[in-house]
This record gives C-alpha cells, structure tokens and sequence, in this order.
C-alpha cells in the first residue's frame, strides 16, 4: 500500500542532474549505438516535462550541476571517470559547456547546487535543504542513470529519503548500463515512467 501512495508535493522535491550541454553531447559519443543520442535526448524531454509539472504544482526544485575550477583540483586523483573529464578539458566552472540544456534551464527562484563527484548529496548542501524544506521524497531524472543518478538515489536511500527515478528521465549511453543500475535501483525506491509519476502526484 504504501509503494503506491500518492506524493504530497510539498514534501516532494524533483532533483534533476547533470542535465549540461558537455554531458549531453559527450554521453552518446561513448556509445557505438547509432541510437545513443536519442536515448539521451528523449530522456532530456522527459525530465522537462516533469519539470513542468513540477513547477505547476509548486515541488520544490533542484537542478544539480557539475562542474570544476580550472584545472580541476576538486576532482578526484584516483578516478579514471574524473581523469578523462580533466584530459578533455571538459566541465570547466564557467564555460558554455557547462550550462543547463535551454529545456530545463533553472528559473530564477529555483535552487541550483554545484557538485564535483557522482552523487548529487557529495561535498554539497543539498540533504541540508531538503530537510530544512521538510522534504521526505526525492524524484530524480537527469544524466547519466549508471553514475549521477544512481549515486544520487543510493545517497538518498541512506539518508532516509523516499525514492522515485524516472525510468524514462535518465539515460546512459549503453542501454544494458541503464536497466541494470534501474534494476538495482528498484530494490531501494520506486523506478517509474513519467506518464505514471505524474498520476501519482497529489491535485494534478
């Protein structure tokens, strides 16, 4: 009974990831599949259309960014993911890469977190707000399922939050990576389609 509550959106908060033009276009060149930016474009769209009911229904919104200082002294030494971002030169704090696709931009009164790891609750003030907001659920979408989004909803599970990912609101560039991070994801929150989230939400 509970699984299938409906989500209050005043304790609800819509956490979206990574949605930046440099992850945008670089997920899909790790990929073979000629399909690969379609994936990752159709999941941009579904995290925008949540996002629009998000902002109808007055959710608290989060819009979660990575970026680095020049030369990247905040990422890790150890990581082969953060070596090859710091090679290519790639998420620099301030750059045009690093901004919002123009679908999801951040409105002026929404709050907008900056992180230098994969999970969004990392060396940042985000579980701080949410609880000072009384939020007891997190729904998150954005890029890429097998990294920001799976170590966002790992952190949140620890940290005592309901957790909701959008299936189709989060992407990686070989399918196979995103069903089985979606697969294990389950066993810690909800994993559900946007079309089914949006029913669950309290007066839409």
């Amino acid at each position: 009974m509970a699984a299938a509550a409906l989500l209050d959106p005043k304790s609800t908060a819509l956490v979206l990831t990574d949605l930046q033009l440099a992850i945008i276009s670089e997920t899909p060149l790790a990929a073979s599949e000629t399909d690969a930016l379609r994936r990752v474009n159709s999941a941009v769209e579904k995290c925008a259309e949540t996002l629009k009911v998000a902002r109808r229904m007055e959710m608290l919104v989060v819009h979660v960014r990575v970026a680095f200082s020049a030369g990247h002294p905040e990422a890790n030494p150890y990581s082969p993911m953060m070596q090859f971002i710091r090679e290519k030169g790639l998420l620099i704090d301030g750059a045009q890469s690093t901004s919002f696709d123009p679908s999801v931009r951040p409105n002026p009164d929404e709050i907008v977190i900056t992180k230098h790891g994969v999970s969004a609750f990392a060396g940042t003030p985000l579980d701080q707000i949410l609880r000072a907001r009384q939020v007891d659920t997190v729904i998150l979408g954005g890029l890429v399922t097998h990294y920001a989004v799976d170590g966002t909803a790992r952190d949140a599970h620890d940290r005592g939050y309901r957790v909701v990912v959008l299936r189709d609101g989060c992407a990686s560039a070989a399918p196979a990576r995103h069903e089985a991070s979606l697969a294990n994801l389950a066993f810690l929150g909800e994993v559900l389609t946007t079309d089914i989230l949006i029913t669950r939400i309290r007066g839409v």
